[in-house]
């Protein structure tokens, strides 16, 4: 019997999309399954929003480096982010697809036997099955975290509406720093936590060390070599 498709690529994220492209153009039928946004983090809440909210501030920096004036309008800050995320709207994305020959199956794909997906109940088959489905934000095992309303992961955190007068952040990777230096260059204050010595702490320690100098001289705080060890609210604040 003839599959459905001769590949399914199960997340339409970049890595999907860059996949089913190239195979779409090698001449295969293809489809991809997503149930959110195609394009994935990297151009929703990730790699595009939070350079976005990045670049402004470090413009600011560079021009009073310089001797210059400069400052931040933040209502401008977040209307650029909603523009080059597409509002959220993946639109444009679909398009893409349709004119490359790429079939969407929107909803939730999971396995079900060699060479079949379901999709939301339907069974589509392929000769070949390509898994690109990304994956969550992980909440750290913090007694009284999963309990708090309001915290937030990296998409909260690169879709904000406002910016906080004070946030906390777990983790001193590049999602953390990143959004660190933003709250911090649009105006409210930073604190970084993390169990390593260093930031960035799968990275050689003088580059961690480096990026804290800069992060400090920005007026960000470090809690390093610590462990959040509770969490809880105290009126409308969150509690570490």
């Amino acid at each position: 019997m003839n599959s459905d498709y001769d590949v399914i690529v199960l997340g339409g994220g970049s890595p999907g999309e860059h996949c089913a492209g190239a195979l779409a153009e090698g001449g295969l039928r293809v489809a991809v399954v997503e149930h959110e946004l195609v394009g994935g983090e990297c151009s929703y809440w990730a790699c595009i929003p939070s350079k976005t909210l990045l670049r402004p501030g470090e413009a600011v920096h560079q021009a009073r480096e310089a001797a210059a004036t400069a400052d931040v309008d933040v209502k401008e800050v977040f209307a650029w982010r909603d523009f080059m995320t597409s509002d959220w709207s993946d639109a444009g994305q679909e398009k893409w697809l349709a004119d490359n020959g790429i079939d969407l199956l929107r909803g939730t794909g999971r396995l079900a036997g060699p060479g079949a997906v379901e999709v939301d109940g339907v069974r589509h088959t392929a000769d070949h099955v390509v898994l690109a489905n990304g994956a969550d934000p992980v909440v750290p095992p913090v007694p009284g975290l999963h309990e708090l309303d309001g915290v937030w992961t990296s998409r909260e955190a690169t879709s904000m509406k406002a910016v906080p007068h004070r946030l906390l952040i777990l983790g001193g990777g590049p999602v953390g720093v990143e959004m660190a230096q933003v709250v911090r260059r649009l105006g409210g204050e930073a604190v970084v936590i993390d169990m390593s010595d260093h930031l960035l702490g799968r990275e050689p320690a003088p580059l961690g060390d480096m990026l804290a100098k800069a992060l400090r001289d920005d007026g960000i705080e470090l809690v390093l070599s610590a462990n959040a060890n509770a969490a809880r609210r105290d009126g409308d604040d969150f509690v570490l």
